[in-house]
C-alpha cells in the first residue's frame, strides 16, 4: 500500500537523523513543522490519506496564509515550508519552490534574495587576517563573557573543527592530557570520535582545568543526563543561542561580512586543513567526524580545487615521461 505524505516525510527525517546527516534538534523541529501542516490539512485538504501528488502550489499558498494569520513572520513561514518541500522533492514532486516568501536582507552586507532551499548552513570561513583580528579583539576585551566565547571558538578551530554540541558536552574524562587526545561519542552522529589536540587547544583546556568538576567549560550542570536526546537538545540549543548572540556581536563590531558563529570555526579549520597540509580529504573527514567522506566532499568541494591543483603540480607531473619531440 502506498504510504501517505506524512508517513513518508517522518520516515525520511528519521532516516537522516539515524544516518548522522541532521541533529536531533533538526529532527524534532521538522517533525513539529510537519505536525503543524498535518493539522492544517485535516481542515483544508479533502484527501485522506494525503499523498505527495495531492500537494499543489495552491494548497501550499493557502498554508502560507494560514501561518501568517497565526502570527508567523515570513522568515518563520519559510522555515515551516522547508521540510515539506524537501520531502516532496524526495518523493519526486518538484517545481513548488516559488511558494517561498522572497526574503531580502542587508545584514552583514548581503543583498541577494535569501530563502531556505535546504537546511545546510553556508560554508563561511575566516581568512588569516580575520583570525588575527579576532585574536586581538579577545586579548583587548575586558569582558569575561566575550573572552570565554572566543576561547570556545578558537578551541573548536584548534580541535579539528569540533562541533559546538561536542564542546558543550565535553567532559574532563574525555581528555587525555598525557597523550594530548580527546575521545568522546559525537552528539550528532552517535559514533566515537578521537582527536589529537594541538598545543593551542591544550593551552585552552589548561586555562579551564580545576574550574568545573565535570564539564570542561561549565556549560551544563554537573548532574546533566546525556542519554535523553530531547532534554540534551534543548540544553545545547539554549547554550548555543547565547554563544551565537555574543559571537554575532563581535563579528558585527569587527565588520565581518557574515554572521560569526561556532560553525565558522569548524569551516575555517576545514578550509585551512584542505589547503595548507598534506592530509587528504579522507583524513580530514575523519577529523571532522563526518559520517562519510562524501559529506566532506559535498560541503567543501569548491575548496578542494586549489589543493588538487597543487597536488597535481607537485606529485602528478611524471617528468620522466615528458614529451621530448615537440
Amino acid at each position: 500500500m502506498e504510504l501517505d505524505f506524512f508517513t513518508l516525510s517522518e520516515s525520511l527525517y528519521k532516516q537522516r537523523y539515524q544516518a548522522g546527516e541532521i541533529s536531533y534538534h533538526t529532527l524534532s523541529g521538522a517533525l513539529s513543522m510537519l505536525g503543524d501542516f498535518r493539522l492544517f490539512c485535516a481542515q483544508a485538504a479533502p484527501w485522506n490519506p494525503l499523498r505527495p501528488e495531492h500537494i499543489t502550489q495552491d494548497l501550499l499558498h493557502r498554508y502560507k496564509l494560514y501561518c501568517v494569520e497565526k502570527g508567523n513572520k515570513p522568515v518563520t513561514v519559510n522555515r515551516k515550508l522547508t521540510p515539506l518541500l524537501l520531502s516532496l522533492k524526495k518523493a519526486g514532486v518538484s517545481g513548488l519552490e516559488s511558494v517561498y516568501f522572497p526574503m531580502r536582507t542587508r545584514r552583514y552586507g548581503q543583498e541577494a534574495g535569501q530563502i531556505f532551499p535546504d537546511e545546510n548552513e553556508r560554508t563561511h570561513h575566516l581568512s588569516d587576517a580575520q583570525l588575527r583580528r579576532l585574536l586581538r579583539f579577545g586579548r583587548e576585551s575586558k569582558k569575561e563573557a566575550v573572552r570565554k566565547s572566543l576561547h570556545l571558538f578558537f578551541f573548536s578551530f584548534h580541535a579539528c573543527g569540533l562541533r559546538v554540541s561536542d564542546i558543550i558536552t565535553l567532559e574532563w574524562r574525555n581528555i587525555d592530557f598525557r597523550k594530548a587526545r580527546l575521545s568522546k561519542i559525537s552528539v550528532k552522529t552517535k559514533s566515537p570520535i578521537t582527536i589529537p589536540l594541538s598545543a593551542p587547544a591544550m593551552a585552552i583546556l589548561r586555562r579551564y582545568k580545576g574550574i568545573n568538576e565535570r564539564f570542561v567549560f561549565g556549560l551544563l550542570p554537573d548532574d546533566m543526563v546525556l542519554n535523553d536526546d530531547a532534554v540534551l537538545a534543548r540544553a545545547i540549543d539554549y547554550r548555543n543561542r547565547s554563544l551565537r548572540m555574543t559571537l554575532n556581536r563581535i563579528g558585527r563590531e569587527l565588520g565581518f561580512p557574515f554572521p560569526l558563529g561556532m560553525h565558522v570555526a569548524r569551516h575555517t579549520f576545514a578550509v585551512k586543513a584542505l589547503n595548507a597540509t598534506k592530509l587528504n580529504v579522507h583524513m580530514i573527514s575523519r577529523l571532522l567526524g563526518h559520517a562519510s567522506v562524501l559529506v566532506t566532499e559535498k560541503v567543501y568541494a569548491r575548496y578542494l580545487l586549489p589543493t588538487l591543483a597543487e597536488e597535481v603540480r607537485k606529485k602528478l607531473t611524471f617528468s620522466e615521461f615528458a614529451t621530448d619531440f615537440l
